[in-house]
């Protein structure tokens, strides 16, 4: 029973975030100092994990608009100075706009950095092929740090926080209604410490 759980390309895709996740190395004190010290030039993503319609077809338009205004937002801030990326590695907008910045550093901007912070290793656990298939896309071409070994109920809000504390500005995808989401939390941290914030026009994601 346990082996036709998954399908073949799925357990092929977890075995290989496993072993992309076991080479990925914790978040030390020098180098979180560093992010600090360098965070003139850097800039944060946060936003929902869902992101979806009231049909499959509905939520390919809404994501491809997001893909849109993701590119766009990313090309003016690479034009404004930036040029280092943080991101959570979270389903949904996190990996959206992951994608994005590794489009605009193929495309026209090598130099590019796009760090992820993300708070575990199991942080994919119960995922979908889709987007286990995405995340591994952006493990392999993303500098990437653990923030812990483990799970805890701190984790996500520690990466939240610490997303705010290495940059100067943010990028967010937020639904006011859903002010008490991680990415809710994170988007009142930043107006908290005088951290400005560029959000996605609402109207733009058809929610």
């Amino acid at each position: 029973m346990a082996g036709t759980k998954y399908s073949e390309s799925y357990r092929m895709i977890m075995e290989a975030v496993r072993k992309k996740t076991a080479e990925i190395p914790l978040l030390t004190e020098e180098t979180e100092d560093m992010l600090k010290r360098e965070k003139h030039q850097a800039c944060f993503f946060t936003g929902h994990r869902d992101i979806v319609g009231v049909d499959a077809e509905d939520t390919e338009r809404l994501q491809e608009t997001m893909r849109g205004w993701l590119d766009r937002q990313v090309e003016s801030m690479v034009y404004q100075g930036f040029s280092a990326f943080l991101c959570g590695g979270a389903r949904g907008f996190d990996l959206l706009a992951a994608a994005a910045v590794l489009h605009a550093k193929q495309t026209y901007h090598p130099s590019l950095r796009l760090i992820l912070l993300l708070p575990c290793r199991e942080q994919t656990r119960g995922w979908n092929e889709r987007d286990l298939a995405l995340h591994l896309a952006v493990l392999q071409r993303a500098e990437a740090y653990y923030l812990q070994q483990d799970y805890d109920r701190s984790c996500m809000h520690r990466r939240n926080r610490l997303l705010v504390d290495c940059a100067i500005t943010g990028v967010a995808y937020y639904d006011e209604k859903k002010e008490r989401s991680g990415t809710g939390m994170t988007v009142r941290y930043a107006a908290g410490c005088g951290v400005p914030m560029v959000f996605l026009p609402f109207g733009e994601s058809g929610t």
